[in-house]
């Protein structure tokens, strides 16, 4: 069964959305004066900005079965789109990797603390994400009968999401080596470790599995878009007798509730955006925010530099900081979404018109990146 162009449209929308949203988060917690980061606008701003990882990871699950439909044979073979596959996960690694740095330069790099180690080691969004598909990718080829893979993967979901308060509790730093302790290290440590975040991978996949094999897709989505509707409402109103520490802010953290709720969301905006798909698939509107999904991994890069100056700490975070009011925030985040689409529309047709040439940019991104490295003082 091998999916359309027109129903892998609203989960590239979905993941469009994310990504407009990504930048709202980021510059808002950046150049926003925390003297307005109070009150009710900023509180609900804020839970939705929660949804904007969840998302990433949804759709990247969603991704992943859509994928693994298409070339399960190739997969299973050893063929030459799973090492594509794979290659495209160690690109995205790489990336994940390089944005947290520590240094640039090689002198400097003798001089770092273990703070500083733990902080390049640290899970990010990326990190999770290829982490988790790496995990699938071996259940798809140690798992024989296709059919029951939906079962297992929904499996993994509530395991990475329930069992988040157990190991979240664990000091994993302490008995294993930093670049192992921080995947289920809790925050500040690592900002998406992969209990509880891959849960939500899984559960994208989970769902497009059970979803692609409808009969009625309609139906379906009109059932979830009801359901989870209700649920998201039910679970963030009952946090108080859900919430089982004496910390209140636990529950938005580790707490079984909390990853039922923000999975219920997720699920609602997949089902919705299915079901108003033809209002915007062939207009304007839903061709840039396809375009923002597509670009996703160049649009997170990007902005991340631009906003927090990872590397080479030249970002909005060290020249703006957090002096602006809500319309300067706002004016920021409209040029950033402009600039972005324009990087990501030149950027795709560049892979469209010769790919060669866009794997020459990358190579002559990432040599330029050693060269400064290497020849840079302390």
């Amino acid at each position: 069964m091998e999916p359309t162009k027109e129903r892998l449209t609203f989960i590239d929308v979905m993941r469009g959305i994310a990504v407009l949203w990504m930048i709202e988060t980021h510059v808002n917690d950046v150049v926003l004066s925390n003297h307005f980061k109070s009150g009710s606008f900023y509180t609900l701003l804020n839970i939705s900005n929660g949804m904007v990882a969840v998302s990433f990871l949804f759709c990247a699950g969603a991704g992943f079965w859509l994928a693994s439909i298409k070339k399960l044979s190739d997969y299973r073979s050893f063929k030459p789109p799973f090492w594509r596959y794979l290659r495209r996960l160690g690109l995205i690694l790489l990336i994940a990797y390089w944005l947290h740095f520590p240094a640039l330069s090689l002198d400097k790099l003798y001089k770092l603390t273990n703070a500083d180690w733990i902080s390049f080691f640290q899970i990010d969004i990326l990190q999770t994400i290829v982490y988790s598909s790496l995990i699938a990718i071996i259940l798809v080829l140690l798992i024989p009968d296709f059919r029951i893979l939906p079962v297992i993967f929904l499996i993994f979901t509530f395991i990475f999401g329930f069992l988040a308060p157990i190991v979240l509790s664990w000091d994993s730093m302490s008995v294993l080596p930093p670049y192992i302790g921080t995947f289920f290290a809790r925050y500040p440590i690592s900002k998406f470790p992969l209990f509880p975040w891959s849960g939500y991978f899984f559960g994208g996949a989970a769902l497009t599995a059970f979803f692609m094999s409808s009969e009625n897709k309609k139906k379906l989505s009109i059932w979830l878009f009801s359901v989870f509707f209700v649920l998201m409402f039910l679970l963030f109103f009952t946090r108080d007798l859900t919430n089982y520490t004496d910390s209140f802010k636990e529950w938005w953290i580790s707490n079984p509730a909390h990853f039922l709720f923000r999975l219920s969301c997720a699920i609602w905006v997949f089902s919705f955006l299915y079901l108003i798909e033809n209002i915007y698939k062939n207009n304007q509107v839903g061709k840039v925010l396809r375009l923002f999904g597509q670009e996703s991994l160049l649009v997170y890069t990007f902005h991340l530099l631009l906003v927090y100056g990872y590397v080479a700490n030249f970002g909005m975070k060290y020249y703006v900081g957090n002096r602006l009011n809500w319309m300067g925030s706002f004016l920021i985040i409209i040029a950033l979404w402009f600039f972005c689409y324009a990087l990501a529309f030149a950027w795709k047709s560049i892979k469209e018109k010769d790919i060669k040439t866009a794997r020459l940019v990358l190579v002559a991104v990432f040599l330029l990146f050693i060269i400064i490295f290497i020849l840079n003082p302390a």
